[in-house]
Parts: C-alpha cells; sequence; structure tokens
C-alpha cells in the first residue's frame, strides 16, 4: 500500500502544483480570434489558460494592447547546432515566434541541443535533420561548403570543383539516395537521428532523368522514389514534408500523399544572374497549380507552406502573379496554409509586413495563419495556436492593431510563454 500511495502522489502532485498555482489576469487587452479583435481579459494559472475568478491572484494591465498567439515558423534552418542556439532564441523571441519546424541541419548538430529545446526560456523546436536528396544535388553544396570554410558566395564558386567532390558532411546534413536498395540501407541511419519528420528535397523532378541542372535548379530525388519513402515515413509513425521548385514537384507530392509541402512552385527568382550555378527562366507552365491538384491537395489534406521572406524582394511581375494565382488557387480549394523564413538569419516580420502591405493574403487572414494554424502543423498534438480556457499560456501582445498597420509586427510590448514572462532586449 505504501507504495501505491507513492505512485499516487508522483501522479497528482504536477496537477495540484497546477491548482495551487496564483491566477493571473492580464486585464485591458484586445483578443485575436482569428478573424478580428475583441476586448477581453485572459487569465493564466501556471502555463494553462484558464477562466477568470471573480478575484485573480494578480493583474497585469496590458490596457490598450492587441494580444495574439504567438508566431510559428513551419521552415526554418535555424536551431541547428549549439554554436547558434543563443542568437536564433533571441532573434525569434524578438520577433514574437515561438515554436519552429527546422527543415535539414545536420544530424550530429541537432543531437546536442534537442535537450536545451522548450521550455519557459526556449523556443520550441523540431527537426528532420538532415534531408534526403539526389547525387549531386541541393543541399549538399551549401552544408559541404561551409564544411569546408567556404562562406561567401565568391568563395564558393571559386571552390566550386572541391565542394562539388567534398563528403564531410554525407549522411549527417543531408542523406544521398539514388536506388531503393540504397534507401533501405540508409533508412536504419537516418531513423538513427531521431528525426521529428521526414524531409525530402524535389528540385523540378519531372526533368530528373536528364540530369538536369545538378547542384543548380534542378537534381533532387528521383520522383519515382518518393512513394517508397513515404511509405518508410508512414510506417515509422513520422511526417512527409517535400520541398517544391515546380508543378511536377507538386504533382510528385501529390501522387506520393505527402503530409507538407514546402515552397510553392516557381516560389524563389532564379533569372537575375546569368552567371550563377542556380540560373533558371521559368514559364507559366512549371508553376501554376491546377483548380483540380489543389482540391486534391486538400481531399489528402496536405499543408502548404509558404516562404514569407520571399515577399519582401523586389521580384519579376510576372513571377509575383504566379504565387498570386497559386494562392487563389490554393485558398479556393481550402488548402490548409502556413508559413515559413527559410532564409537563414532572418525572421518573419519582415516578411509578413510585405504580405499585409502588398496583398498577398488579407491581413486577418495571414495573422491567423501565423498564429493559429502554423503552430497548430508544428505540434498537432498540442493546445496552442489557441487563446481560449485550456489553451497554453504563450501569447504574445502589440501595442497598436497589426490588421490596421502591418508595421505593429515590429512593436510587441509582451511576451508570455509557457505562463511565465520573458524579457527581451
Amino acid at each position: 500500500m505504501a507504495t501505491l500511495l507513492s505512485l499516487a502522489s508522483l501522479v497528482f502532485t504536477p496537477v495540484l502544483a497546477q491548482v495551487d498555482a496564483p491566477v493571473i489576469r492580464y486585464a485591458g487587452g484586445k483578443i485575436f480570434d482569428g478573424e478580428a479583435f475583441h476586448a477581453r481579459d485572459l487569465c493564466v494559472r501556471a502555463t494553462e489558460l484558464v477562466a477568470c475568478p471573480s478575484s485573480p491572484d494578480v493583474e497585469v494591465s496590458v490596457d490598450g494592447t492587441f494580444l495574439t498567439p504567438p508566431l510559428g515558423d513551419a521552415h526554418t534552418h535555424h536551431f541547428d547546432g549549439p554554436g547558434t542556439l543563443a542568437w536564433h532564441t533571441s532573434i525569434a523571441f524578438k520577433s514574437g515566434m515561438f515554436y519552429a519546424m527546422n527543415m535539414t541541419a545536420a544530424t550530429s548538430q541537432v543531437a546536442q541541443i534537442r535537450d536545451l529545446l522548450g521550455g519557459p526560456d526556449q523556443v520550441d523546436a523540431i527537426s528532420s535533420t538532415g534531408g534526403i536528396t539526389g547525387p549531386d544535388s541541393h543541399p549538399a553544396e551549401i552544408y559541404e561548403a561551409l564544411a569546408l570554410g567556404a562562406y561567401s558566395y565568391e568563395d564558393q564558386l571559386r571552390r566550386a570543383d572541391e565542394i562539388r567532390a567534398s563528403r564531410k558532411v554525407a549522411d549527417d546534413a543531408y542523406y544521398v539516395i539514388e536506388s531503393d536498395e540504397q534507401l533501405a540501407r540508409k533508412w536504419p541511419v537516418i531513423l538513427a537521428g531521431a528525426p521529428d519528420f521526414i524531409k525530402v528535397f524535389l528540385r523540378s523532378s519531372e526533368r530528373y532523368d536528364e540530369g538536369y541542372g545538378k547542384w543548380g535548379p534542378g537534381g533532387g530525388l528521383d520522383p519515382r522514389l518518393l512513394p517508397l519513402v513515404r511509405e518508410r515515413s508512414r510506417a515509422a509513425g513520422l511526417r512527409l514534408a517535400v520541398a517544391n521548385s515546380s508543378i511536377g514537384d507538386f504533382r510528385a507530392s501529390l501522387a506520393a500523399e505527402a503530409d507538407i509541402i514546402t515552397h510553392l512552385p516557381c516560389y524563389q527568382d532564379s533569372s537575375q544572374d546569368p552567371t550563377s550555378p542556380y540560373y533558371d527562366t521559368d514559364s507559366a507552365e512549371e508553376c501554376l497549380i491546377s483548380r483540380p491538384e489543389a482540391e486534391q491537395a486538400a481531399a489528402q489534406d496536405m499543408s502548404v507552406v509558404l516562404i514569407v521572406t520571399e515577399w519582401a524582394k523586389d521580384r519579376p511581375a510576372e513571377q509575383v502573379q504566379w504565387e498570386r494565382q497559386n494562392l487563389e488557387t490554393l485558398r479556393a480549394a481550402g488548402v490548409q496554409l502556413a508559413i515559413g523564413s527559410n532564409a537563414y538569419g532572418s525572421t518573419l516580420t519582415e516578411g509578413l509586413i510585405a504580405g499585409m502591405s502588398k496583398g498577398f493574403l488579407p491581413p486577418a487572414e495571414l495573422l491567423r495563419i501565423a498564429t493559429m494554424d502554423t503552430p497548430s502543423l508544428i505540434y498537432p498534438e498540442r493546445e496552442l495556436g489557441c487563446l481560449d480556457v485550456g489553451c497554453e499560456a504563450s501569447f504574445i501582445a502589440f501595442a497598436g492593431n497589426p490588421l490596421d498597420d502591418a508595421q505593429q509586427l515590429e512593436n510587441i510590448v509582451l511576451r508570455v510563454k509557457d505562463g511565465s514572462e520573458l524579457a527581451v532586449e
């Protein structure tokens, strides 16, 4: 009986601690419900939002502010190792981003920070660890260049042959797969890195048999292997995220029933520098998603991650129009959208401001995607991306209404994570 009582005390201690914790009321603010802001108080007990009692233990005035759940970033390469963790955490919290989906990093580096992620003073982050690609394909050129100390673009061009020959971080930062037999051999190695999901690179995969654009705009995994990766990821209980570059990649992702695609087709301009190894020019045929394809994506519950940092750039008018058309098609079909930053060292803020200002999406819809839909995509099993009773006690407050003035996204005056206020310089 003594043993049973001891076990019972262990089970109920966290619950009692939650019940006994003081209730803090954040009073006077306006709360975002996914469409608009409405006057309502928020009450926090420990790490959870609770119904407000008539007499809370503590009251904090947030009068005149506008509260939302924290931002989520569903395509970042931050939180990739111990050397950058403090920097990435600092810029994430400053921008109001508390939830991150790392879309490829060196497995050995991620392993060193996994126990440091999450909780009141750290960003909650999941990782694919290394991504799966094809021979001579992205992202090998990036990770091998970094491993060789070639950090500038000019240095990488000068040392291109050396970088191409290097294999210093193969089967760590990326996995080259050329056949089903090789996939079978490497799959245990991939799973040994404890990925939270599986990431695959497709790069104009409709032209794979041409050897098109290896270490350039094309390359990536042989699309015929993608269904095999999907079968293995599903058997391992892992979601499959696929990076797309073209409409052929989108169609291959649909056929394989990928859970997530990241990047819209032709999302990134590659037509500005004919001397670049990434030089390419796109056409509408290579870039536009059809309504039936979008409806199939919606029926399969496939989520699409938009790279918002591209919205802040000066891009060709034709490319911008293709992206607007794809967004309209996806929205009309009811496809679940999320956002990501992708660009190393960047946050979501500038892209979100540009997205609202340039009208890529209506402000309320984009704010909902950023603060509700994206966090829920990253952590579907958790009660986050919401400010209702029972949700996790994490939120941010803007000094002004970001739906009226997108620049207010830079003006965060309060950050609460897991019930604790963050001090951000």
